[in-house]
């Protein structure tokens, strides 16, 4: 468990102001954001000397100086590999693994902002109606991209029991799936490559059932990215017969599709059955996704407010040049 963080000695000495008013712990704790057992140990603290105590520092002692953290890429500081990462820490960094994200072209970035502006009103009721839709693939031994770590010595690293075992061709299976705030839509197997009659023949045999299962007749917005075949004529053609209305969507923006969390959670929810072959993946598959429950799907519907306001907010990031 890391250290928690040291109480400040002005925290300390309003927690005690705000006691002796014969105000109750709890309020306190609430007030300056903290556990009321925290609360306590300072009050009882107080009590025993007589004024605030500030706690003594732990740990190792310093080993620079605040002029010398300044001058740690200059010649002469002779400091360990610890005493950098602790001034990096100090300094508010964070040692994390770089979060992915699509390349965007500053065409993306208008596109983007005009259409997370567009619907910023928008309301988890009006979320509520988009049915979001995609397709991915899956692979046996899939779902674990945070790494594996394991205990051993230098001498044991080729072990049996300390590899990461992976295969140059994994099976796989691609996947076409969709998803609403009243949970998972129809799941299918996609055995071919798409174009647009096949994706016409997944409309019709699958969000054609999962929008009246979900919504009855009841209107809705249909959700899909801009792949070649999701665009074609005959498809728009096929959406406006069945008058389901489709949503625009900007190029380049998985960020901004909920359906792409689930997808994240039904491939680790598929990894821990272990498949060994592509009917064991197929059965994992399906197994899985009616395991995905309602209340999942609800909160990644509500969490679409919050990925509008994070694409406005950086629009000066955004902004082309």
């Amino acid at each position: 468990m890391a250290p928690t963080r040291e109480m400040s000695l002005e925290t300390k000495e309003r927690i005690v102001k705000l006691l002796e008013e014969g105000n109750p712990s709890r309020m306190v704790a609430k007030d300056v954001g903290c556990s009321q057992s925290a609360v306590s140990k300072i009050w009882t603290k107080y009590k025993q000397h007589g004024m605030v105590v500030k706690a003594k520092r732990t740990g190792r002692p310093r080993k620079t100086s605040k002029r010398q953290d300044k001058q740690l890429k200059e010649v002469g500081v002779n400091v360990c590999d610890r005493t950098v990462r602790n001034r990096l820490k100090e300094m508010g960094f964070q040692y994390r693994k770089a979060k992915r994200k699509p390349a965007l072209t500053p065409k993306h970035k208008r596109t983007r902002l005009q259409w997370a502006k567009e619907r910023q009103s928008w309301t988890v009721d009006d979320w509520m109606k988009v049915v979001f839709s995609d397709e991915s693939r899956i692979c046996i031994g899939q779902g674990d991209d945070a790494g594996t770590f394991v205990w051993c010595r230098s001498s044991e690293i080729y072990e049996e029991a300390c590899l990461k075992k992976t295969t140059k061709f994994p099976q796989s299976l691609m996947i076409w799936g969709c998803m609403s705030g009243k949970g998972t839509g129809e799941m299918t197997v996609v055995n071919s490559s798409i174009n647009a009659q096949v994706y016409i023949d997944i409309l019709d045999s699958f969000l054609i059932p999962s929008i009246e299962q979900m919504f009855g007749d009841d209107e809705i917005i249909f959700q899909d990215d801009n792949a070649s075949c999701h665009r074609a004529k005959t498809v728009k053609a096929f959406l406006e017969e069945r008058h389901i209305q489709s949503m625009s969507w900007p190029a380049n923006s998985p960020d901004l599709n909920p359906i792409e969390n689930l997808w994240w959670r039904l491939k680790k929810m598929v990894h821990k059955k272990g498949p060994t072959s592509k009917a064991d993946l197929a059965t994992a598959i399906k197994e899985s996704w009616h395991q995905i429950d309602a209340e999942y799907c609800l909160s990644l519907i509500k969490s679409m407010p919050h990925r509008l306001k994070a694409v406005i907010k950086a629009k000066v990031i955004l902004r082309a040049p």
